[in-house]
């Protein structure tokens, strides 16, 4: 299965822009109920923010870091990105490999989507039941 495939069939994930303050990506992240979130000019991804980035920023900046834009914290060199016309085993060999947890995925250079490492239950009659790794994946 290819990645388009899996993106096709999935609900919308937030985008942001970079001069969005960090207190706005914040309430964005936390009503999406998502991580990370892109961040974009136009269809183009130019970072990412985690929810890591926000709190190892307010752990360095502390109340001071609410209104500063989103583009002061968010990791844009190096972005960890997948092609749409990639394999599902190569986008979750390579979550595992770079030990990310999303995935923004491009169609050529533009943006249309994440995927996301994920486990889920294998045995749900189990009181801990052993995990097994998943995909999950949402488009802007």
């Amino acid at each position: 299965m290819l990645v388009r495939q899996i993106l096709e069939e999935t609900e919308s994930f937030p985008t942001i822009v970079t001069d969005i303050t960090v207190r706005d990506a914040a309430k964005v992240m936390s009503e999406a109920d998502v991580r990370a979130v892109p961040v974009v000019e136009g269809d183009k991804l130019v970072g990412i923010v985690t929810d890591w980035d926000i709190v190892d920023a307010f752990a360095a900046e502390g109340d001071s870091l609410a209104d500063k834009p989103v583009s002061s914290i968010m990791t844009s060199d190096k972005l960890v990105t997948i092609q749409a016309s990639a394999t599902a085993a190569y986008a979750t060999a390579k979550l595992q490999e770079k030990r990310v947890h999303h995935l923004p995925v491009l169609d050529e250079e533009r943006y249309v989507g994440m995927i996301c490492l994920g486990t889920e239950w294998s045995d749900e009659s189990m009181l801990t039941p052993p995990t097994r790794p998943t995909l999950t994946a949402r488009r802007p």
